[in-house]
């Protein structure tokens, strides 16, 4: 599979890949694709590129790829460069799902050189790759031989420090998956409590992970968490973190929320105290126990103390959004509570209001 990407050298490199296509005799599929103007011509070109995989590659199919040791150590000193974090530090990762393979990331770029010389494999290298206003070029060709004095085993050393982050973030990643946000359309909200009881790194990933199913990875930043940070401690009480996104302090919820979502009209969040509502009064308390008893009065319910409550003016209590229990009517007393836990809130409504 060759794409172009219908740029200046494209027919070249096209021709090539026939040419390596036919002395391999394997068929040969291009596809064409465009290049949209960006900041960026490197990855708007990497962009447009997956893009095309994405619709080439389908099923049970596998892609693999020739992106070799020297390119991933490229990566890595690229991210450093521009600022990341630990994820960006791990290079290229040998598979991308769901299905794309990357085989030579052990292997360098000599060594595949000589491995197709060695073939008989006709080659050619892009042309682009000579450009010096390319930021990965000038790396490639002024600042990793610079480098490279220094260390002459830079390259499979950035290597190696890329796949030991990569098991590192993998772990905290997995650890950040059991943080799960109660979504909707437009938001998001996790616990306070669980963000709090949390590490810092654990509960950063929870955080980009929910912030970034809303407005896309690429504004998560380090000044941006310490914005949503800012609101977890109650140093702000909102904040506009980019994106399009706010997050705000909901009672015991951090409430990450996109400035068009839809908003539910009338709802009020049931924090522990007095609330009035629809002729209604209710005493919300937190208590941090197990629950021993069920309320057996249709004007009482519990409700796990990290659910978000909201009271409507239709007179239903919602528990994550989801419509949970009807004062006087239809209730759910235990359906939001798992016995045994530590920590629950009692909604209870006043006896002079039934």
């Amino acid at each position: 599979l060759h794409v172009d990407h219908g740029l200046p050298y494209s027919p070249l490199m096209a021709e090539a890949a026939r040419r390596v296509a036919k002395s391999l005799e394997v068929p040969l599929e291009v596809v064409s694709t465009t290049v949209p103007e960006g900041a960026s011509p490197e990855g708007q070109a990497r962009s447009a590129r997956y893009r095309a995989f994405a619709e080439a590659v389908a099923g049970r199919e596998a892609l693999l790829t020739a992106h070799t040791e020297d390119d991933d150590a490229e990566t890595i000193l690229f991210n450093l460069i521009r600022g990341t974090g630990p994820q960006g530090l791990t290079g290229i990762p040998a598979f991308r799902p769901p299905n794309i393979y990357r085989p030579l990331l052990a292997v360098t770029r000599s060594e595949t050189l000589e491995i197709a010389t060695l073939a008989g494999l006709p080659y050619a290298d892009d042309p682009m790759n000579q450009d010096p206003t390319l930021t990965r070029n000038l790396l490639r060709r002024e600042v990793l031989p610079v480098l490279a004095r220094l260390n002459p085993r830079l390259v499979p050393a950035l290597h190696r420090m890329g796949q030991m982050l990569a098991r590192d973030v993998e772990h905290l990643d997995r650890l950040a998956a059991s943080i799960r946000p109660v979504t909707g359309e437009g938001w998001a909200a996790i616990p306070l409590g669980v963000l709090l009881s949390r590490p810092r790194p654990v509960a950063d990933r929870a955080l980009i992970d929910a912030l970034g199913a809303l407005a896309g990875r690429g504004v998560v930043s380090a000044e941006r968490l310490d914005r949503i940070w800012s609101v977890v401690r109650g140093d702000a009480p909102r904040e506009e973190v980019g994106g399009g996104v706010i997050v705000s302090r909901r009672g015991a919820m951090i409430v990450l929320r996109l400035e068009d979502a839809p908003q539910t009209e009338g709802l009020l969040v049931l924090t522990p105290g007095i609330h009035r509502f629809g002729g209604l009064e209710l005493r919300v308390v937190s208590v941090d126990a197990p629950c021993r008893v069920a309320p057996l009065s249709k004007w009482a319910a519990v409700f796990p103390s990290d659910v978000l409550l909201e009271a409507g003016a239709d007179g239903v209590v919602r528990a994550n959004g989801e419509p949970a229990w009807i004062p006087g009517g239809e209730r759910l007393p235990v359906a939001w509570y798992e016995p045994g836990s530590v920590g629950y809130l009692s909604v209870l409504v006043r006896e002079e209001c039934r």
